[in-house]
């Protein structure tokens, strides 16, 4: 596993310059806070359900974080599209899905969005999934950069930390209300 976690954390080094890049930042945007951020792993063991309809395995989401890097051994990770469609996510053999989070939706300043997605049973095999999610560490603040922001862009979000979002989430329903719906001050495009 501490292989397997230093190769993601390289990989999402070098992700992050791509997508930073890609918004027309420097490719070595906030680098240092990246740094000192933090990499959870999570492993999620999803046993087999008779009746999956009846049973979910993790509800509606999204992460906190810059980007989650996930391994997924079967089918049941499911993404919601804009028009609230639910998709199944195929399993590529040693192929991850990279999913950008919530951070990177008010970094990006609402030009690139948080994945909503779950993950669903499987009514014959069991499903373990390795989640990475990157974030910054806990007080650090994230808000728009503003190299994307203007007159047609103005500050969709407010600046917010990992130490918010914890606070957030032990004092409200995540099922009923998204954190990041809390952050946003305009209409996104």
């Amino acid at each position: 596993m501490g292989n397997y976690t230093k190769a993601i954390n390289d990989l999402h080094k070098k992700l992050m310059q791509l997508i930073f890049e890609s918004l027309g930042l420097k490719s070595n945007y906030i680098q240092k806070e990246i740094e000192r951020g933090s990499q959870v792993t999570a492993v999620n063991y999803y046993p087999s359900c008779p009746e999956p309809s009846l049973a979910l395995g993790l509800p509606p989401h999204t992460d906190y974080g810059l980007l989650t890097i996930l391994l997924q051994n079967q089918e049941g990770l499911q993404i919601k599209d804009k028009t609230g469609n639910w998709h199944s996510v195929p399993v590529i053999n040693e192929g991850l899905v990279v999913q950008l989070g919530d951070h990177m939706e008010v970094l990006s300043n609402g030009r690139y969005r948080g994945v909503v997605h779950r993950a669903v049973l499987n009514s014959e095999k069991n499903r373990i999934s390795i989640a990475n999610i990157q974030s910054l560490s806990m007080d650090e603040k994230v808000g728009p950069a503003l190299e994307l922001v203007d007159e047609e862009y103005p500050v969709l979000y407010e600046e917010a930390s990992f130490a918010d979002f914890l606070k957030f989430v032990s004092e409200n329903d995540i099922l009923e209300r998204r954190y990041i719906d809390t952050l946003r001050k305009g209409k996104i495009r």
